[in-house]
């Protein structure tokens, strides 16, 4: 009489036969653009324009949030 082998047992080697992934190459991949000093300006301008906004805005906020005695 043969012993009856687990079905796991059969998987397990067959997990270990596996061939490792090979890691993909980073073919097409471009360096990002570097801006002029004109365009950083222009996007400094933005950042300082929107920080403003939503300073005046956590302000409003915490006015009403006062009136409301919460």
């Amino acid at each position: 009489m043969e012993a009856i082998r687990p079905k796991r047992a059969k998987w397990r080697t067959l997990k270990f036969k596996r061939r490792p992934r090979k890691l993909s190459k980073r073919s097409g991949t471009s360096q990002p653009e570097t801006m002029n000093d004109n365009e950083a300006e222009q996007i400094d301008r933005l950042l300082l324009s929107s920080l403003r906004f939503w300073e005046v805005e956590r302000d409003l906020i915490e006015e009403r949030l006062q009136a409301r005695g919460c």
